[in-house]
């Protein structure tokens, strides 16, 4: 496949051209600004900044068989709400609008586990039940990050019917490092970011190899079930970062009115990924 990747010389760009270049597919590595050959076998250079130039995005896009669309304000923090939602959000339709007009039916849009409101609430967390899915859980964004992935989605969702045939995968990534990286970051912010993002992480690794396998047009090397439309997946580490105090030990001392819906008694992580599982085939394996 040929799989344009916006964002790319992002972390989690980085790592998906790599990814996908060692599967032996073609990259086209979009990026905002111009940007020299990085020498990955395989791949090419292309400009556009999809918040603020759809021909461009339109042109970046045109041949490739799919779209991993990563383009997006990553984090929030000291930016103006207006900008960070303005960003996103136009970042989301204009690529998933180039994409239809290019062509590609399968895509890809990063999303966040933010997308329920989380790390840059400006309220009090509030989580009904542990484990948290993908599509009956209740969102309440708060802040500009999580209202502009929620938005995201919902161009996404209308996407799929508005050009029929086409595939979108929401990822709702979290804090995409090592858990060793993401723990030492929890201990310095505990309340600011350990609680408020419930000690979550997912491996770079393990993030790249979830967007590929959402755009892999071949049943065979997914082992996922068949699916069409727009889905929201959870792209979250199977473990907390924490050692010291189980998942339920953590739910009760944290959030005590959250109902427990499974087995907490050890390190879980407070999200799903069984639907990440049985449709897209993927796991996030132990090692990374």
């Amino acid at each position: 496949m040929k799989i344009a990747i916006t964002g790319a010389r992002g972390t989690v760009g980085r790592e998906i051209v790599r990814v996908c270049s060692e599967a032996g597919h073609h990259t086209v590595q979009v990026n905002r600004t111009d940007q020299e050959y990085d020498g990955t076998k395989n791949s090419e250079m292309r400009t556009a900044d999809a918040a603020n130039d759809y021909d461009a995005a339109v042109r970046a896009f045109r041949g490739c068989d799919a779209l991993i669309h990563l383009a997006a304000v990553p984090d929030p923090k000291g930016k103006a709400d207006h900008e960070v939602f303005s960003n996103n959000v136009l970042s989301a339709f204009n690529g998933l609008r180039a994409a239809a007009e290019a062509g590609i039916k399968r895509v890809c849009y990063a999303s966040s586990v933010n997308a329920i409101g989380l790390a840059y609430a400006t309220q009090p967390l509030h989580f009904p039940y542990f484990p948290i899915g993908e599509d009956e859980y209740p969102a309440n964004p708060t802040d500009a990050y999580a209202l502009s992935k929620q938005e995201a989605e919902v161009a996404a969702k209308a996407f799929v019917n508005w050009f029929p045939g086409m595939r979108i995968a929401c990822m709702r990534i979290h804090a995409v490092e090592t858990r060793e990286n993401v723990a030492k970051g929890h201990a310095e912010d505990w309340q600011g970011s350990a609680v408020k993002e419930l000690w979550g992480w997912v491996n770079p690794t393990a993030t790249a190899r979830a967007c590929l396998l959402a755009v892999w047009d071949d049943e065979s090397a997914t082992k996922g079930e068949k699916w069409a439309g727009c889905e929201v997946f959870n792209i979250v580490a199977p473990t907390t970062t924490q050692d010291d105090k189980t998942s339920e030990q953590l739910a009760k001392e944290y959030y005590p009115d959250a109902e427990l819906k499974g087995d907490f008694s050890g390190h879980q992580g407070f999200w799903s990924t069984d639907k990440a599982k049985r449709l897209l085939g993927w796991t996030h394996d132990e090692k990374e």
